[in-house]
């Protein structure tokens, strides 16, 4: 399944962000706030939702903008802690940023190369209601990133 998810992200992010009424995306909300608070985790919430861990600052210049290209790693987990995708030790993954899911638009926008993040994205801002091979309909992700490079 190598970056099977990532691969996806755009069709997904089209038909999950307008599916949900305002009391289930409040209710998907709590649900990621309370995932990072059991984990004492020091986040902030962006907007839509999205929970945001800087682990660790990098150095690079270029801020990542709508239309940046990124070479990052990463591992996708569920909130039970099964992995539904990463990329292979020592390969890295290309995307533009406005052809993922909401959750990486909004977490990685600004952001700069050599930056360790965690992501907890709602349903609304990953896939949404859709039931993919390792992710359940409305399910809320996980996310470790390390953003190599922006181009």
């Amino acid at each position: 399944m190598r970056n099977f998810t990532l691969l996806l992200l755009t069709v997904m992010f089209a038909t999950a962000c307008n599916t949900y009424t305002e009391k289930e995306k409040q209710s998907f909300n709590s649900e990621a706030e309370s995932y990072a608070k059991k984990h004492h985790w020091n986040y902030e919430v962006v907007d839509g939702g999205l929970i945001l861990e800087v682990l660790e600052k990098g150095t690079g210049t270029e801020k990542i903008q709508a239309g940046s290209k990124i070479t990052l790693s990463y591992k996708g987990m569920l909130t039970n802690g099964n992995i539904f995708d990463q990329t292979e030790p020592g390969k890295s993954f290309e995307a533009n940023l406005k052809g993922l899911i909401g959750g990486f638009q909004l977490g990685l926008l600004n952001q700069v190369a050599g930056t360790k993040l965690r992501l907890v994205v709602p349903p609304q801002l990953g896939y949404g209601d859709d039931n993919l091979d390792k992710i359940p309909a409305n399910s809320t992700l996980v996310f470790e990133i390390l953003i190599e490079k922006v181009i």
